[in-house]
């Protein structure tokens, strides 16, 4: 009987390959620090451990000789699969236990490193934090997900492990896969508030700690080499500056380097407060106008360019301008870029609150909950109560009446109408089209949550397909450029916190995100941010889509892939296109642009 083994090859594209199958072998890479063996089996390591000498002294190592992944060996032998527990940090771990006939890889607990797996055509499984190394295997599949590629046109994701690759799937955030001679299994490990268990709701007292947390989020990131930080004029980026700030100055290290986009339209032009906060906090900025990032291509061409050479459709437009301020950064030796991202995931109250609040009859707590609304959002009165009475309140309770008194019928009903959401220029195919309605089952959301509608939605930050995407994105950014981009609001243990914290108290003073305000209004109190309302680019990538879409779907001569693959209807497509150039509605000029950055990814990926 073949023994199942652990292997990982070298390969022309970025990232390692793990392999585990039935074929006799050892573990080998070139780089053998990621790599530790022992009689019981071998452990891989990618990425980062944090408090290294408190998991040697657990373990009773001596840290001087004991490499990463010879320390996750270790774990594995004193916690088994549960050792994802006791040890933090951003990281793919792959372990093969000989004694169990069982391999377990894990991700990190927020996803903030990639991890990917596929079935190669000899039954053998590889893991891997590439995309692009899994499909350049000779072994995988790199067949387009069609379904995948359609229901993004839809703008919906309803499988959090999918990849626009068939025979690629994505091991989600918190989870991890074991496989063994019953199969392949991926189950959640980490969870700071499991679905159908009570919430432990953090304390005032435990929220005191916010700043010792985010604080020691943002010296692991630092530590991790020659700090930046993309600046903008927001709270989440500010109190990030703020505390690497503080870090640097308590243990005599460099101060980070403030790199920050300047936007032309007044509506997001944040420059005066970008200048405030690194003069107050003695930082060197580097602020590139918007114009000088992306030079004379403007910023959808160099977009399009750099989705054709990434392993998933780019979702972050603005990627080529943040490109070339991280270059800019990396020239001036900066190898750790952090940003505020996270920040409006869990720094904020989701407007689902209002459904709860009603359901329970909390008038107070609701009229609260708009008055923050009005203070914190550049929104008029009007949209405000609309959003907050109707869409986010009375709505969703309408919807849970209906379930309870008629399941059938409503689930029926609301299964047609996102059937419906398929736009009507999207899978001409009929059989495409019966796959796009039957995966809408598993793409709605309970209609009577156990926890609530709050969080329901606040659950998405954990589990929706979105949420990896984003992440895995900007980390194979970082990949490119030889930089490591880090979230220090999407630190497990900010973020445990953070998700149990009663929506009272992130809006407490009547203001969205008051546990970082309230400090940094004080720390910079010539800059209004006490006052502050969220910032969006929204006209401006309003009157980018204007000036730049137009001219490129006529260079583009239409979609020819999508509609050759009987993804898109060429006809229907572009009347649709013709009418929303007629109107230059932003949401027409998105659809249009949502073709384009599609169109061009399936051409040089299938």
């Amino acid at each position: 009987m073949n023994r199942q083994v652990l292997a990982t090859d070298d390969h022309p594209a970025p990232g390692w390959i793990a392999t585990w199958g039935a074929s006799g072998g050892m573990l080998h890479r070139a780089d053998s620090a990621l790599i530790a063996h022992s009689p019981e089996g071998a452990a891989l390591v990618d990425g980062v451990l944090y408090e290294r000498g408190d998991l040697a002294a657990r373990l009773q190592v001596d840290l001087r000789t004991t490499a990463d992944a010879a320390l996750a060996l270790e774990a594995f032998a004193r916690w088994g699969p549960d050792l994802a527990l006791h040890v933090k940090g951003l990281f793919a771990i792959v372990v093969w236990n000989a004694a169990r006939g069982q391999l377990t890889a894990i991700r990190d607990p927020l996803g903030a490193y990639p991890l990917f797996y596929a079935h190669g055509a000899t039954g053998q499984l590889l893991i891997s934090t590439s995309i692009d190394a899994l499909v350049n295997h000779p072994a995988v599949d790199r067949a387009i997900n069609r379904a995948a590629v359609a229901d993004h046109l839809s703008h919906r994701w309803p499988y959090p492990d999918e990849t626009f690759y068939r025979a690629v799937k994505r091991v989600p955030p918190g989870c991890r896969l074991i496989a063994d001679r019953a199969g392949v299994r991926v189950e959640r490990y980490w969870d700071p508030a499991p679905l159908g268990e009570p919430v432990s709701w953090a304390t005032e007292e435990e929220l005191e700690t916010f700043d010792d947390r985010l604080d020691t989020a943002v010296r692991r990131m630092m530590a991790q080499g020659r700090p930046g930080i993309f600046l903008s004029g927001g709270l989440d980026s500010i109190s990030v500056a703020a505390a690497a700030t503080d870090v640097a100055k308590r243990e005599a290290t460099p101060l980070p380097i403030a790199l920050s986009l300047g936007f032309p339209d007044p509506e997001c032009n944040e420059e005066r407060v970008q200048r405030g906060v690194a003069r107050a906090l003695g930082l060197d900025l580097e602020l590139v106008p918007f114009a000088d990032a992306v030079a004379s291509r403007g910023l959808l061409t160099p977009a399009l360019a750099y989705t054709r050479t990434s392993p998933a459709p780019m979702l972050n437009t603005w990627s080529p301008a943040y490109s070339e301020l991280a270059r800019r950064g990396r020239r001036r030796g900066v190898q750790v870029i952090m940003t505020g991202a996270g920040g409006d995931e869990w720094l904020t109250v989701s407007p689902y609150l209002s459904a709860d609040l009603m359901r329970s009859g909390d008038i107070r707590e609701l009229v609260k909950l708009v008055a923050s609304w009005q203070r914190s959002y550049r929104l008029s009165p009007w949209r405000v109560m609309r959003s907050m009475l109707w869409t986010f309140g009375v709505r969703p309770l309408a919807g849970q009446a209906l379930h309870r008194l008629a399941p059938g019928a409503w689930h029926r009903n609301r299964l047609a109408r996102l059937q419906r959401t398929t736009r009507a220029w999207v899978a001409p195919d009929p059989q495409l089209k019966r796959q796009l309605d039957a995966r809408t089952v598993d793409a709605l959301t309970p209609s009577a949550p156990r926890a609530g509608f709050y969080f329901q939605e606040v659950r998405m930050g954990l589990d929706h397909p979105l949420t990896s995407m984003e992440l895995e994105e900007i980390f194979e950014m970082g990949r490119r450029l030889d930089l490591k981009f880090r979230h220090p609001y999407w630190d497990a243990d900010v973020v445990h916190m953070l998700y149990r914290t009663p929506p009272q108290l992130l809006n407490r003073d009547g203001r969205a995100k008051a546990l970082v305000r309230n400090s940094v209004a004080r720390r910079f109190p010539t800059l209004g941010l006490d006052r502050q309302k969220k910032i969006a680019g929204t006209s401006f990538f309003r009157s980018v889509l204007r000036r730049e879409v137009p001219d490129l779907w006529k260079q583009s001569g239409g979609v020819p892939t999508l509609v050759r693959m009987g993804i898109v209807d060429g006809a229907a497509a572009n009347a649709m296109v013709e009418a929303s150039l007629a109107e230059f509605s932003r949401e027409g000029l998105s659809r249009i642009w949502d073709l384009l950055n599609l169109d061009a990814w399936v051409q040089a990926h299938e």
